[in-house]
């Protein structure tokens, strides 16, 4: 049962009184908040079966109503200066463990044991974006992710297409998982209070992809090439992955007309367009890709 008489995180308890701030490089405003970490923990339907992956747990405010819930709780912090007062806080619960690391230099999948995991974390402003991508890469061994993020980072994420919003983070995680928004979170959550909102959403990864794909790496490298110039015409955009004639002939073949911009096309298109490229290669009508896939 969750403790609905928790209190706020003092950050000058959590450092005992010593001078600490959080590091603008590493993108830090700590979830203090007790009411936004209760809706937080609820939307991810823990039980004591769950092994929870939190990434950047700060002053370990998330992380204790975590462990409350969960039957096993890994914090992953790069910041060394709180190391030791993370660690003394989760004393009490010898269910929750601090890994010292850079998530982005981490394999997950060395915490995976057979039994899906779920990432429940209020991600650090500035790896945002790089984190999303890797957890997306290790998709299968997640049953789901309940994530802060600055709101318009969710925006984008949950936009559909037609909006200035909509790019290649909206098709990869929207292709690959179901994304909710749940709801805001005002700058008076945190310590420091940014300057922004942020925003909770939840991801659940499909089986797989919602639409067919036949290299998921081609698919990736479309999206790079398509969005690289919102402005341009995706008959021009497509020119920094294949050769002018290789463009035309794949978007004929889509029946997408050249002059439409990168931003109006749906998911089920893109699927479709990464398809035909990937088609096109195998069969030589498009010898440059190669050197666009790694």
């Amino acid at each position: 049962m969750t403790d609905r008489r928790r209190k706020e995180f003092d950050p000058r308890e959590f450092f005992h009184g010593e001078k600490a701030f959080p590091r603008k490089s590493l993108g830090q405003n700590f979830i203090k908040d007790p009411r936004v970490i209760e809706r937080i923990v609820e939307a991810a339907g823990l039980s004591g079966d769950d092994c929870v992956l939190e990434i950047g747990p700060g002053m370990g405010a998330l992380t204790v109503a975590l462990a409350e819930k969960a039957g096993k709780v890994i914090a992953i912090e790069k910041d060394e200066r709180v190391i030791t007062p993370l660690r003394k806080i989760l004393e009490p619960y010898p269910n929750a463990e601090v890994v010292r690391a850079d998530c982005l230099k981490l394999d997950f999948r060395d915490f995976y044991t057979g039994k899906k995991l779920k990432t429940v974390s209020n991600l650090p402003y500035s790896i945002s974006t790089p984190v999303l991508i890797k957890l997306l890469g290790d998709r299968d061994i997640f049953s789901s992710l309940v994530l802060m993020l600055q709101l318009e980072v969710g925006q984008r994420i949950t936009a559909s297409p037609g909006g200035k919003q909509y790019g290649s983070l909206s098709v990869l995680l929207q292709t690959y998982t179901d994304v909710r928004m749940l709801f805001r979170v005002p700058p008076s959550a945190f310590w420091p209070r940014p300057k922004v909102d942020s925003v909770v959403l939840k991801f659940v990864p499909l089986p797989r992809p919602r639409v067919p794909l036949s290299d998921e790496r081609i698919h990736e490298r479309v999206l790079r090439a398509a969005f690289s110039s919102r402005r341009k015409m995706l008959g021009n955009s497509l020119q920094s992955l294949l050769s002018r004639e290789a463009a035309e002939s794949v978007l004929a073949a889509c029946g997408i007309d050249r002059s439409r911009r990168a931003e109006t096309l749906s998911i089920e298109e893109y699927g479709m367009l990464a398809n035909e490229v990937a088609r096109s290669h195998k069969t030589g009508l498009a010898p440059d890709i190669p050197r666009c896939v790694d």
